[in-house]
């Protein structure tokens, strides 16, 4: 089987270099050799001379180029990667990130192996401090497993496998590479792209992820905003498809769940509340349009007390979808104030429990936005304020 293991860069060369290295192992050990390479945004740090200069075995060839997509984002960088992977008729292509700390040789197998057995799509299954992922455990899971109806626990995870089909798929409108899918929407289009259209999904059990974590009030609102803004666009192209689902299906994973305690992240909660008050009262006029009047009256409350339930949140996201559809909102800027708050409350609730206890409100979230699924669907297709 040819694997091609893309890794998107930027500015990375002091942990890039180790990434390429465990790469280009388990292209060896599991597959007798492979490609590895890397689109680079433009770094000026030295990226791309330490993936060259990184030594590889025998059998591993290193790739590195400047993507020309003019669009700057790991969404672009991934796209002339899946072209790259086209060209050379590869049967799978493995997604790393270029920070990754704790990535193994075992996790280029484990993303190519699913392929060469008839899946399409390879989740990562992570165990990542309670404070790690924000945007994945506030949004982007609980509304990918309650929208399109399956528990896929990293739907942005960073890191992925695609079969080669998969490939013409993702790449068959180049429309939507103009969009925020360019930058970091493009995880999320990736997972939805394959659910939606009904592609064979597994996830695999990496162990812990240890990476260069961010602190979400200070450099997580533009990553949001892209996100939210590409999970948006996706729900009204495929309308049809999440109306209808009504439960939760597990997905199938292979390998076991890790447990432990993994590093700690740091997150800075005043900082928190602070941005999620000042933002919230610079976006009031949009987000009273936005919001439907009992939604935004609850956020008032929790912005005086930080207590934000998952019900109310899930109404927020879903007004959100429904103010996107009609044009009310461009993007989805005017909600990071209310994903602040929102991760506030989170940090507030989790700060003395271990990752195992709050990984439980954060699978429980999802059943709730299930459960106010209905209140989407009135909304979205009655327009009804």
């Amino acid at each position: 089987m040819k694997v091609v293991v893309g890794i998107p860069s930027y500015n990375n060369a002091d942990t890039i270099g180790f990434v390429v290295k465990q790469a280009a192992e388990g292209l060896k050990k599991y597959f007798g050799g492979g490609i590895i390479v890397n689109a680079d945004g433009g770094s000026t740090d030295g990226t791309r001379d330490v993936v060259l200069s990184t030594s590889v075995p025998e059998g591993v060839e290193v790739h590195s180029f400047v993507y020309k997509w003019p669009i700057p984002g790991k969404g672009s960088a991934m796209k002339e990667i899946m072209e790259f992977a086209r060209e050379r008729d590869a049967d799978a292509v493995v997604f790393v990130d270029s920070d990754l700390r704790s990535i193994t040789p075992e996790w280029i197998y484990k993303f190519a192996k699913p392929i060469e057995e008839g899946y399409d799509f390879v989740a990562p299954l992570y165990l990542r401090h309670k404070w790690d992922g924000t945007i994945t455990n506030n949004i982007a899971y609980p509304m990918t497993a309650s929208l399109y109806g399956f528990d896929i626990r990293q739907p942005i995870g960073g890191d992925f496998g695609i079969s080669a089909k998969m490939i013409d798929l993702y790449l068959e409108d180049e429309e939507v590479w103009k969009t925020d899918v360019a930058r970091f929407g493009v995880d999320i289009f990736l997972t939805t792209t394959a659910i939606a259209n009904k592609k064979k999904v597994v996830q695999v059990s990496l162990g812990m992820k240890i990476h260069n974590p961010k602190d979400p009030a200070s450099s997580l609102g533009p990553m949001f905003n892209q996100v939210v803004g590409t999970l948006y666009m996706l729900m009204k192209k495929y309308e049809n498809i999440w109306k209808n689902v009504k439960e939760i299906k597990p997905v199938e994973t292979w390998g076991e769940e890790v447990s432990g305690e993994p590093e700690e992240v740091k997150v800075n909660l005043e900082l928190l509340k602070q941005r999620a008050r000042e933002l919230f009262y610079k976006e009031k006029e949009i987000l009273k349009k936005a919001l439907a009047p009992e939604t935004y009256f609850g956020v008032e409350k929790v912005l005086e007390s930080f207590d934000f339930p998952d019900e109310l949140w899930a109404k927020v996201l879903f007004d959100g979808a429904v103010a996107y559809k009609l044009g009310i909102l461009k993007n989805a800027e005017p909600l990071i104030p209310l994903y602040f708050a929102k991760t506030a409350d989170f940090v507030i609730k989790t700060m003395d429990m271990p990752t195992v206890e709050a990984e439980k409100l954060v699978r429980r979230r999802a059943k709730v936005f299930l459960e106010q699924k209905d209140y989407l669907i009135e909304r979205w297709f009655g327009h009804s304020r």
